[in-house]
């Protein structure tokens, strides 16, 4: 199976890990719409091998073609959040009311970057920060072994006699 390698400096880690966060918090993000079943390794999985490294060094993780293409789903969406949150922000005024409709998601946010405590506009710059990460994964390449994954099963599956059943 193709895997690739990604080092991520600190800060990229940290926003790998809140988008991470965020698309766990959805309701769904983790089925499989063919199946309708989980995902056998999506973005669950990555989660505390990721979590734990989000001190010192620079991350070092491995993903799948499905877990890259999650990935990038997820960093797209929490870019979006996070360009609206100093919106959201001042909508909120002083409350205590969340800024975002992802469970979880503000305390996250303030728990891997605390300048968004004291500059809601600092979200602006994570967005951007997270659109310049999301370029930099091997998506294409992703998509390219998920689409020769796809077709080779359904290569396995030509192959097999109609009236061999004991072979399905």
């Amino acid at each position: 199976m193709t895997r690739f390698a990604v080092r991520l400096p600190q800060h990229q880690a940290r926003l790998v890990a809140l988008a991470i966060s965020y698309h766990l918090s959805r309701p769904g993000s983790e089925t499989d719409p063919e199946t309708l079943a989980d995902y056998r390794h999506g973005l669950m999985e990555l989660r505390p091998e990721l979590d734990s490294q989000l001190e010192g060094d620079p991350a070092l993780v491995e993903l799948s073609p499905l877990q890259t293409t999650l990935l990038a789903t997820a960093l797209s969406s929490v870019a979006s959040e996070l360009k609206m949150y100093s919106v959201f922000d001042t909508m909120a005024g002083q409350s205590r009311r969340p800024r975002s409709t992802a469970p979880g998601f503000d305390e996250r946010l303030r728990t891997l970057f605390p300048e968004v405590a004291g500059d809601p506009a600092y979200a602006s710059q994570l967005a951007e920060d997270i659109i310049m990460l999301r370029r930099a994964l091997p998506l294409g390449r992703a998509q390219e072994a998920i689409k020769e994954e796809r077709e080779a099963a359904t290569a396995r599956r030509a192959r097999k006699r109609w009236w061999q059943v004991w072979r399905r």
